[in-house]
């Protein structure tokens, strides 16, 4: 798994940076820097890449990329590492561009098969394009942890959320809702973990439901039934594979009252705080958390970036 003894390996644990997710990139990076050290490993605690590039890179073996948001997902932090030929945990640039944009992962997936609900692009008010009576999901095309997240009811919330939304960010993606369930598929080390149905206890499962809320709640078994608790773990590896991405991920589906189910998007730097929803995940199969970051770990030794 490794080519030295733990005690003798230095990691580097990139976490906080300047994105929205700030906050909890910051509680995820602490995490697993208490995991990591706990495990004997030397560990760097970074905050951001202006850090990373302050650093004698020579001094660890390799960087554990829980660095939420924009620099940490979207291929920046990938392709500098992969371009000096420093070890990382997490997808390369190519998995990086792909799955970052909504819109873009939306397209590749549903290229290989995968449903994923309608959707359009508006940089502007004037671009939305009305095919049904809604309702609708606003949200960045490039984004994450829910952030900048709506629900539209009818034409006129529409206008009104992308408005809001617009004021956050440059792009939004319009979604069609589909009502049902969420749910989400943690992959490590190419294997899905045990399916997640989160039921956020109010009408959207947003920042606040995902990060502050005491109502929300997460079912590891889901309830499902196994014929759609397998599909759901077969079209999150068929995603992951389709997006490029490596080492560890996850995805999140919608399951409508028909039982079908819906890709949302992927997630290539997960939460790692202690109500995030891979670690439940892991410890379902039995990992406890100190396991789970060794084995997230292993994979910037044991992954191919490159591609």
């Amino acid at each position: 798994m490794f080519s030295k003894p733990l005690s003798k390996l230095t990691v580097a644990v990139i976490m906080g940076g300047k994105s929205a997710e700030r906050e909890v990139s910051l509680r995820s990076g602490l995490a697993v820097a208490n995991a990591l050290s706990a495990q004997s490993i030397k560990v760097i605690k970074l905050d951001g890449i202006e850090e990373l590039l302050k650093c004698d890179l020579k001094s660890f073996d390799a960087v554990f990329n829980i660095l939420h948001g924009e620099a940490g997902e979207n291929g920046e932090l990938a392709g500098f590492l992969s371009s000096v030929g420093i070890a990382y945990t997490g997808c390369g640039l190519k998995g990086a561009v792909l799955s970052w944009d909504k819109s873009v992962a939306k397209t590749i997936v549903q290229a290989h098969g995968i449903r994923t609900p309608n959707s359009q692009v508006i940089t502007n008010i004037a671009q939305i394009q009305i095919h049904n009576p809604g309702p609708w999901i606003v949200k960045p095309t490039q984004e994450g942890s829910s952030v900048g997240l709506f629900y539209a009811d009818n034409e006129i919330e529409l206008k009104t959320c992308a408005r809001k939304a617009l004021k956050l960010v440059d792009s939004i993606l319009i979604e069609d809702y589909i009502k049902g369930s969420e749910c989400t598929v943690a992959i490590v080390k190419g294997k899905s973990l045990p399916v997640i149905r989160i039921n956020p206890g109010v009408d959207l499962y947003d920042y606040e439901a995902k990060y502050n809320s005491t109502q929300t709640e997460y079912f590891c078994p889901s309830g499902y039934d196994n014929k759609l608790e397998d599909a759901l773990k077969q079209d999150a590896l068929k995603a992951f594979k389709a997006l490029h991405l490596k080492g560890w991920a996850r995805i999140d589906f919608m399951v409508d009252k028909q039982g079908k189910h819906w890709f949302l998007e992927a997630n290539t730097t997960p939460g790692m705080t202690q109500t995030s929803l891979v670690p439940k995940a892991a410890n379902a199969i039995g990992w406890s958390f100190n396991q789970l970051v060794l084995n997230i770990l292993s994979t910037a030794f044991t992954e191919v970036k490159n591609d």
